[in-house]
């Protein structure tokens, strides 16, 4: 059995060795799709000891060959684990492998719990006690803890933090040659931003020694796996694994209602080279977009029960597609939630108007006439800048329209070159102005807005 060096006392090795152990860790997001597996984790405990991988396939199919951490989280409800999957990874584990588990118990039992029970842990719904108790090992160890469940843990495993009825948060267990380690998800950061690396101190060098149990070759870093299935739709690429194929079709469909209609709000196609293809997520969380690949959360909103969220959530995302390679100053995001929300408009969907009519309710809060609330002013709240501009895009359409979105985007893909290095504020009005043949800036200025014509090189004419 490998020795497990004392946390603290791995602090100051790592710390005096020039050359830390390395890590070659996976991030597994195929079971659930969030922004903090998506290198937060890493950033938070292992950027300075490693390099970090995603999983976005089957995890059955997952390269483990020169990786020594798997850090797993609880998983959605609607991908349970597959029976390959919970093999690879006890092959991995047993084979020197160390494997992470982060997860709460729940009423429905997330999917991680089916392959924690095969190594003697099992989640609960039992809320955990403060104050917490650490082992031994760790010392004096500060302990942040963010609220969870506590663990059942059979006899072969060791207990690093309990709470105050004694019961397990933290625990790991000595495999054949590498480790399993649970832990409840309240001691672990999980702020998309990564600010909150909390208990780095004494996790990051725990799972040093752990891992590095494993050997590895650091000249040869291990690298992202991407979902191994796809389907040609005419120009675009559907993208998803075997847990997300059944889902995968329903959102196309939707994905094609929805793309005529940004095509007719917008006059023209999307920007050369940009949506090609679209990523089905396992999640309901939302999505992202690359500008080529737009990612969308399969079960978004209560998908497919409620669908108008889902028409929006597309759109938004197909939207960046459209005003990429120049972003939009301060509304990148109202802007792309806009154009779902006229889609949703224009399919007959009562909640459109309702999503639209609330946003601006809730901007008038801090800014009741929308003329004195600079949103370009530093820490100036989110439902200003989102109310203000849906404020902004429905008066111009009601002076300059019909179709003065339209308008704006024929002019803005005529007036800025591919090349072109920024797009300020300064810059958007112009192209407004440009779009509707007025000078705009008098009446952004109206709205408090510190635009100012002086300050963009491009002509308020065509």
């Amino acid at each position: 059995m490998p020795f497990l060096l004392p946390a603290i006392a791995c602090v100051a090795v790592c710390a005096q060795d020039p050359s830390p152990p390395r890590v070659h860790s996976v991030c597994d997001i195929s079971q659930e799709f969030t922004f903090y597996m998506d290198g937060r984790f890493h950033k938070q405990y292992l950027q300075e000891v490693g390099r970090d991988a995603r999983n976005w396939g089957s995890l059955e199919l997952l390269d483990l060959s020169n990786v020594n951490l798997l850090v797993l989280s609880a998983g959605d409800r609607r991908l349970p684990y597959a029976s390959k999957a919970i093999a690879h990874i006890g092959r991995f584990a047993h084979g020197g492998g160390t494997v992470l588990v982060m997860a709460d118990g729940a009423a429905v039992m997330p999917p991680v719990a089916t392959l924690l029970r095969g190594f003697g842990a099992k989640l609960t719904v039992a809320a955990a006690e403060k104050p917490l108790r650490a082992a031994e090992r760790l010392g004096d160890a500060e302990i942040t803890y963010r609220g969870g469940t506590v663990l059942d843990l059979d006899a072969r495993w060791k207990v690093l933090i309990r709470d105050a009825k004694d019961r397990p948060l933290l625990g790991y267990r000595a495999l054949q040659q590498g480790w399993i380690v649970a832990g409840s998800r309240g001691l672990f950061g999980q702020s998309p931003d990564a600010s909150d690396p909390i208990n780095a101190s004494w996790l990051t060098p725990f799972l040093v020694d752990c891992a590095t149990t494993k050997e590895i070759d650091p000249k040869l870093p291990h690298r992202s796996t991407w979902v191994e299935g796809e389907k040609q739709l005419g120009p675009l690429t559907l993208e998803f694994h075997a847990g997300t194929e059944r889902f995968a079709d329903r959102i196309a469909r939707e994905y094609a209602k929805v793309r005529p209609h940004l095509v007719a709000i917008t006059a023209v196609e999307p920007s050369p080279g940009m949506l090609k293809k679209l990523l089905i997520l396992p999640t309901g969380g939302g999505g992202f977009s690359s500008g080529a690949r737009i990612a969308i959360g399969a079960w978004w909103g209560g998908y497919p029960k409620a669908r108008y969220p889902m028409v929006e959530l597309i759109a938004h995302e197909a939207g960046h597609s459209w005003v990429l390679p120049h972003p939009e100053p301060l509304w990148n995001e109202p802007i792309a939630t806009y154009l779902g929300i006229q889609v949703g408009k224009r399919l007959g969907m009562s909640k459109a108007q309702v999503t639209l009519d609330r946003q601006i309710r809730l901007g008038r809060r801090h800014d009741p006439k929308f003329t004195k609330v600079d949103p370009l002013a530093e820490g100036a709240p989110r439902d200003l800048i989102w109310g203000k501009s849906y404020f902004v895009f429905e008066e111009l359409e009601r002076m300059h329209g019909p179709g003065a979105m339209a308008k704006y985007f024929r002019e803005k893909r005529a007036a800025l070159k591919p090349n072109r290095k920024s797009f300020t504020m300064d810059d958007c009005v112009a192209v407004w102005s440009r779009a509707v043949g007025e000078d705009l800036f008098p009446w952004f200025g109206s709205l408090a807005f510190r635009v100012d014509a002086s300050r963009t090189d491009l002509s308020l004419e065509k």
